[in-house]
């Protein structure tokens, strides 16, 4: 009986995976907005209580720069200056009273005019052009106190002391007055140096509905202020908090109040602005989560239509199969569907395994074949040839037939005891020396140069690998140039590679003949005994040596044939070094 698991736990797996996912991203995204807003809120509120200070503290340093000029004794002498008997001492002594309100005005970028009022003898000293005496307004005008003016459509604050602090209504006790002003300009680089933080945008709010700010501010959040009360709250000096929501926008509002002028420092941001990054984010996690759903469920339907259901057909069809003569193989149980599959796969595995063997064994005796064919190539022509020089030899020279039997009784006793095994590059060396040899008694001449590092000598290589090249260099060669003779044979080694040429100084063959004989030998043609030959010769060398070997072909400096047989010998690297 087929016990199917695997579909339903990775169902299992996957509501396990996808539901906490799912939670954690949640909550993760919850916390993570609230602790963007309690952050802006802290910084916010942080910077706004900063700059309210430092407005009090140059109002408080403003004020007490006033006073101790309202009492400075010289504003206190000058009251008296006209009782003098002599004038330029009243002209002195004014003339050092403006410097002192000039020098005062200059220290403090904060003030804007300074005016010194004296009651008695209705004179000003001021560093506006524009002061006047105007004893109506001097005594309608609070005292020793922040009041705000609005005067061409700009609003102007004003500081009045007096000395002494304690007046009569017609200011008849009064020796002097001296009034401090600064404008909006100033409140202005205020708000320029809270809105530079970064938060947000702010403004000042006065009493009657009078704004200074440095950017147009909406009239409707104005009206939406006024109507939440914000700017009631006058009691408490830290930021008040309100959150408003807007044409679709919500605010983050925070006022604090200002004792010193009696308005409101307003600082409003666009809580959208700030979590839009955030947004961003959860919007991609929202994303991923969603498609990694569907892709769960598209990953289960694909699981259960290419797996679940091809399975139970396949364990059917295996069943059918199964009542042949097949055995067991895998010993390693699953618990699954995939023991039932084990069984059927060794099965299947005991007939490929048989096919791999008979297909192999086929490779071989078809190697084999090819092999032996080179043989019956070679041995008859080579034999009938030294044959017919022993016969025309026997009444000239003993010693050659002796030296061409001896010669040629080592060529036969060595392919003889190799044929169709492997041999070592030293013995085919000495079969290569015995054949020539023998053709050097045939052709006067022939001379021959053999140059192959003693460490190449000990490699295994199949039998009649260089034979057949040297007798194509002999035949096709020497013999076919009267006046050519030379074959050298030089073996190297480059990297993981040995590299063996075959030279002959014979006729050679043109660049379009050496293209046609390679794309020959490459492609297993026969179109002539050469071919034959050259062709097997590679094909064995790729079989043993792997592709990287084989033979190719090029003109030597003689004008004459080389071939290069190429051999990937990694195998026996160490042995052979």
């Amino acid at each position: 009986m087929i016990k199917y698991k695997i579909f339903h736990k990775l169902l299992i797996m996957l509501a396990v995976l996808l539901v906490p996912a799912t939670l954690l991203f949640a909550y993760a995204n919850q916390t993570s907005e609230n602790v963007v807003k309690e952050t802006l809120e802290n910084s916010a509120s942080k910077q706004l209580e900063f700059t309210m200070q430092r407005l009090e503290q140059s109002l408080r340093q403003l004020e007490i720069q006033t006073l101790l000029l309202v009492n400075d004794s010289s504003i206190k002498a000058y009251a008296s200056s006209w009782e003098f008997p002599e004038y330029v001492n009243h002209l002195l002594m004014r003339k050092n009273v403006e410097e002192k309100l000039i020098l005062q005005s200059q220290v403090d970028s904060l003030i804007h005019e300074l005016t010194v009022y004296w009651p008695a003898s209705e004179e000003v000293i001021s560093t506006s052009d524009q002061a006047d005496f105007n004893r109506v307004l001097l005594s309608h005008t609070p005292k020793n106190r922040w009041l705000v003016r609005k005067e061409e459509g700009q609003l102007s604050f004003h500081l009045y002391f007096t000395n002494p602090s304690i007046t009569k209504p017609d200011l008849s006790n009064v020796v002097s007055i001296v009034e401090t002003t600064f404008t909006s300009d100033y409140l202005r680089s205020v708000l320029e140096g809270l809105d530079s933080s970064g938060n947000g945008n702010s403004f000042f709010y006065f009493p009657g509905g009078e704004l200074i700010a440095n950017d147009e501010v909406n009239g409707n959040m104005i009206s939406l202020l006024e109507k939440k009360n914000v700017f009631n709250y006058t009691s408490s000096s830290q930021p008040q908090l309100t959150v408003l929501e807007m044409d679709g926008v919500e605010y983050l509002i925070q006022t604090i109040h200002s004792p010193s002028l009696g308005g409101i420092l307003v600082s409003y941001i666009k809580i959208n602005e700030f979590l839009n990054p955030l947004n961003h984010v959860n919007l991609l996690v929202n994303g991923s989560l969603i498609l990694l759903f569907i892709s769960g469920v598209a990953i289960s339907y694909l699981f259960y239509r290419h797996f679940r259901i091809p399975f139970g057909y396949l364990v059917r069809k295996i069943e059918n199969l199964g009542a042949g003569d097949y055995t067991s193989r895998a010993t390693v149980k699953t618990n699954n569907e995939f023991d039932y599959l084990f069984e059927r796969f060794n099965d299947m595995a005991s007939r490929i395994q048989a096919l791999i063997e008979n297909v192999y064994e086929e490779r071989v005796r078809t190697q084999e074949a090819e092999y032996k064919h080179l043989q019956s190539q070679i041995n008859p022509h080579f034999l009938y040839n030294c044959l017919f020089y022993i016969v025309s030899m026997a009444n000239k020279s003993p010693e050659a037939v002796i030296s061409m039997a001896k010669n040629l009784s080592q060529f036969y006793r060595h392919i003889t005891r190799k044929a169709g095994t492997d041999t070592t590059l030293a013995d085919e060396i000495r079969l290569i020396e015995s054949y020539l040899e023998v053709q050097s008694m045939r052709n006067k001449r022939l001379r021959y140069e053999i140059d192959i590092p003693a460490p190449m000598l000990e490699m295994s290589v199949p039998t009649l690998l260089l034979q057949p090249l040297v007798e194509n260099a002999v035949v096709h060669g020497i013999e076919q140039k009267r006046e050519s003779g030379r074959i050298r044979i030089i073996g190297v080694k480059v990297n993981n590679q040995f590299r063996i040429t075959v030279d002959d100084d014979g006729t050679g063959l043109s660049s379009e003949a050496l293209q046609a004989l390679m794309n020959q030998v490459h492609n297993r043609q026969s179109a002539d005994e050469t071919g034959c030959g050259l062709s097997n010769i590679h094909h064995r060398l790729i079989h043993r040596f792997g592709p990287e070997s084989g033979l190719s072909f090029s003109t030597n400096e003689w004008k004459g044939f080389r071939v290069t047989l190429q051999l990937s010998y990694r195998t026996q690297e160490e042995s052979v070094t």
